[in-house]
C-alpha cells in the first residue's frame, strides 16, 4: 500500500513574507478602519497576496488563473485572520506604549538575516549598490540641487513684521529642501531597477549566488541611506543659514502698554519648544522621503521601461503634493497619505515662528511615522514579490 504524498513545505522566504504581510495587514486595518474588521482583514490580505501574481497570468487559461490566484489569496487571508485574533489583544494590552508592528517587522527581518547566509550576501550587495550609487552622477547632483533649493528658499524668505527669529525661515526652507529631496528620491527609486534593465547590468548580477529578494532588499536599504543623506544636507543648509542669518532664539512679541507706559516684550515660545517642534517636523519629513524612495523602487519593479517608471513616479509625486489642487482630494483623504503629515507639522512651526498662535499635536508625528512605515513596508513586500516573478528576458 503506497504512502500518501506529503504536502511540500513552503520555502522559508514565503513563510517570512506571509508573516510580514499579516503584520502589515493588521496595521492597515487598524489604521484606516480603527476597529476589528475580519472582512477588511481578509480583503487586504487577499489583495496583497494576489496582486504580485497578476503579471505572470498573461496567456493562461481561466481555470489555471483562478487556481493560481485563489490558493495564495486564501492562505494569506487565513494567516491574516489568525494574526488579527492574536495581535489585537496584544496591541490593546501594551496600550500603544511599544510600536508593535515595527517591532514585529524588525523581528521578521532579523530572522531572515540570521538564516541561510543571507546577512553576508546582503552585506556584499549593499556595498555593491552603495558603490554604484555614490559613483553615479545622479546622487551628487541631487544633493547639490537639494542644498541649493533649501538655501534659495532661506534667502528669499520675507519675514513678517514681528518675526525676529529664524524659526519660520528654517521651517520654510526645510519644506523646499525636503520637497526637492522627495522628488529626487522618487527618481532614484524609479531608476534603480529600470535603469539596470536599460543598461543591461541586471543579467550580469543575478546569475551569481544572489537571490532576487536579497538584491531588492539591498537596493531598498541603500535608498534609505540616501534618504538619510538628503535629510542631513537639507537640515544643515536650512537650519545653518537661519541660525547664521537671524538666529534661533526665543520667540517674543511686543505687548503695547497704555497710559504712556512703554511697550513690554513677552515670551511667546521658548527656543527649546521651537527646537522640539522643528525636530518633530524633520522626523516626519525624513520618514516621508524614505518611504517615497521605497515606493519609487516598487514602481521600478512594476514598470520595465525607464520612461514608464519615471512617468509613474512624477504622477504619484503630483498626487502626494498637489492632490487638492489637481485631483480635488479632501483634507480627510490627505490625512491618509503619509506625505501629508510633514506639511502639517511644518505649517504649525512656521505659524509659531511668526508669533501667531497655532494648534500643536505631538501625536501627529507618531501617526506620520506609523503611516510611513505601513506604506514603505507594503511597497517593499510588493516589490519583492513582483520582481521575484518577473521575466527578465521579456
Amino acid at each position: 500500500m503506497s504512502a500518501a504524498p506529503s504536502i511540500p513545505r513552503p520555502p522559508r522566504a514565503t513563510i517570512l513574507w506571509t508573516a510580514a504581510a499579516a503584520v502589515l495587514v493588521h496595521a492597515i486595518v487598524h489604521r484606516w478602519v480603527g476597529e476589528r474588521s475580519l472582512w477588511h482583514t481578509a480583503i487586504f490580505a487577499d489583495v496583497l497576496a494576489t496582486l504580485p501574481l497578476l503579471s505572470g497570468l498573461r496567456g493562461r487559461r481561466r481555470a489555471e488563473i483562478m487556481q493560481d490566484l485563489c490558493a495564495p489569496g486564501v492562505a494569506a487571508a487565513a494567516v491574516a485572520l489568525v494574526a488579527e485574533f492574536a495581535l489585537t489583544p496584544l496591541a490593546a494590552w501594551i496600550d500603544g506604549a511599544v510600536p508593535l508592528h515595527a517591532l514585529l517587522l524588525v523581528a521578521i527581518a532579523l530572522i531572515a538575516l540570521l538564516s541561510g547566509g543571507t546577512a553576508g550576501r546582503l552585506r556584499t550587495l549593499i556595498g555593491v549598490e552603495w558603490l554604484k550609487l555614490t559613483r553615479g552622477r545622479l546622487l551628487r547632483v541631487g544633493l547639490l540641487v537639494a542644498a541649493a533649493a533649501t538655501m534659495l528658499a532661506a534667502v528669499m524668505h520675507t519675514p513678517v513684521k514681528e518675526e525676529t527669529t529664524g524659526w519660520t525661515q528654517a521651517a520654510g526652507s526645510l519644506g523646499s529642501g525636503f520637497w526637492t529631496a522627495e522628488i529626487l528620491l522618487f527618481v532614484l527609486g524609479a531608476t534603480s531597477i529600470a535603469g539596470e534593465i536599460s543598461q543591461g547590468t541586471m543579467k550580469m548580477i543575478l546569475p551569481y549566488a544572489y537571490r532576487r529578494a536579497e538584491w531588492i532588499s539591498a537596493k531598498a536599504i541603500v535608498l534609505l541611506f540616501a534618504a538619510a543623506l538628503f535629510a542631513v544636507v537639507v537640515c544643515v543648509a536650512g537650519i545653518g543659514y537661519a541660525a547664521f542669518d537671524v538666529g534661533l532664539g526665543d520667540v517674543t512679541k511686543v505687548a503695547p502698554a497704555g497710559f504712556g507706559l512703554p511697550d513690554s516684550t513677552e515670551l511667546h515660545e521658548p527656543a527649546a519648544a521651537m527646537r522640539e517642534r522643528l525636530l518633530t517636523t524633520i522626523g516626519a519629513s525624513a520618514a516621508s522621503i524614505g518611504t517615497s524612495a521605497v515606493v519609487g523602487l516598487l514602481l521600478s519593479c512594476v514598470f520595465g521601461g525607464l520612461v514608464a517608471a519615471l512617468s509613474a513616479s512624477f504622477l504619484l509625486f503630483v498626487v502626494l503634493k498637489a492632490g487638492t489642487a489637481f485631483f480635488g482630494l479632501t483634507t480627510e483623504t490627505l490625512s491618509m497619505i503619509y506625505a501629508h503629515y510633514p506639511d502639517k507639522l511644518r505649517g504649525w512651526t512656521e505659524e509659531f515662528g511668526k508669533v501667531f498662535n497655532a494648534p500643536w499635536d505631538g501625536d501627529v508625528l507618531l501617526a506620520g511615522l506609523h503611516l510611513a512605515m505601513i506604506t514603505g513596508g507594503v511597497a517593499l513586500l510588493l516589490a519583492l514579490r513582483m520582481f521575484g516573478r518577473r521575466d527578465l528576458h521579456g
